[in-house]
Order: structure tokens, then sequence, then C-alpha cells
């Protein structure tokens, strides 16, 4: 996919003028990750526009006891940290690559105020990719705070097994941790304890769904 394709599924960049994505193309610069190397630092000051091209970036959070929390991952088509851009702060969470050979379309911040005053449509769509960033914060949020990690994890599960009753974990426990706002032991001590439940069944990475209802209970329960 072309570069411009990729910026046009970016939600505050669908509708502005192809001078605008040409100037975002001229102005701007391919970066190229290794898996884990860090895009931007939780607290760092904002240095411009970052969109997905190939891979994937994880958007993390660090709380007072030192645990990592997995806000989200974006894919080929997305911006990341882009919140700064429109408030002036600084980054409120930490981006790196979740893939080997993940690439990021890079525009300095200067270059892009400069091309948001040009093209104000630019500041109406950001209110709405925004807003949908804050509703899925309140989501993770309202997990944490209302439900227990083995009600997480099976809400994971459903969602990674996606209408399958048999699939793969190709993330790691300390991934999905992350994702979940707990540690890696306690996922391996809650994964033992579904298995034990006979509520699913484990080899190696792959989860066999053995009792759907009951996975589905858990899920939704506090």
């Amino acid at each position: 996919m072309e570069i411009k394709d990729t910026l046009r599924q970016v939600l505050f960049l669908k509708t502005v003028s192809d001078d605008a994505i040409a100037s975002l193309i001229v102005s701007g610069q391919r970066l190229r990750l290794d898996k884990g190397e860090l895009l931007f630092a939780e607290l760092g000051r904002c240095r411009g526009l970052h969109v997905v091209l190939v891979g994937a970036v994880k958007v993390t959070k660090t709380d007072s006891r030192g645990r990592e929390l997995t806000l989200s991952l974006q894919g080929p088509g997305t911006s990341v940290g882009e919140l700064p851009l429109f408030d002036g702060g600084n980054y409120p969470y930490s981006a790196e690559a979740a893939q080997a050979g993940t690439e990021v379309w890079f525009v300095p911040r200067e270059i892009f105020r400069s091309l948001m005053h040009s093209h104000p449509e630019i500041a109406d769509r950001a209110l709405l990719a925004l807003g949908r960033q804050l509703r899925q914060m309140v989501q993770i949020a309202e997990a944490q705070s209302l439900y227990t990690v083995q009600s997480r994890l099976a809400a994971y599960l459903l969602e990674t097994a996606n209408g399958k009753t048999k699939f793969r974990l190709d993330a790691t426990n300390d991934d999905i941790a992350g994702r979940l706002g707990t540690v890696r032991e306690v996922v391996s001590r809650t994964l033992r304890t579904l298995k034990e439940a006979q509520v699913i069944g484990l080899q190696g990475r792959w989860v066999t769904i053995s009792d759907l209802t009951e996975l589905r209970r858990i899920a939704k329960t506090d």
C-alpha cells in the first residue's frame, strides 16, 4: 500500500485535500523499528505525527507500582500518540514496536501544526478521533476497577478466539498481563485455574474452549 493511501486511513486525515496529503509525504520520513524499540516515552515532549505503515505499535502506561498496562495495539493506517499534537502537552503514555520490522511515517510537530492551521478540517476530525480514544480509556478503566483478573482473562480469550473453539495464543503471558493490567505470574496461574476447572484446555500455546457457556459467564462476572 502506498504511503498516501495509508495516511488516508487516519481518521483525522480522511477528508483533507490531496495537497495536504502530499505535504505530509514530502515533509515526512520513514522510521524502521525493531521489536521492543521505543518510538516515544511517557512524559516526553511531543515530536510529531506518527502513522503506522507496517507492523504494529504497542501503546503502554506505567502505574505507580511500575506495572505496565497495554492501552492499545495500533496497526497500519492508524496514528500513534496524536493527543499532544492537539493539546500541546507531553506524551501521556509510551509507544514501542510490537513486531520486528515495524515501520512508521513521521512528520515533525511544527510542520503538522502549520498544516492543521491551513486545513481546519483536521481539527474537526481530530475531535472525533480523540472522542473514540476517551471511550476506549473509559472502558479500560472500567475493566480494571470492576472486573477480576479471571473475568478479564476470560473476556480476552473469547476476543482472541473470534468464534473458534481452538486457537493459538500468539501473545506471551507478559503481553497478556500488560493488556489486562496484571503480572505474568497471575496470568499463568489463572490459565491453570481455568484449565483445572475444565473450562479450557491448554497444550503449549494452543487453547481449546471446553465449556463456552461457563467461559462467557466468567467473562461477565464482577
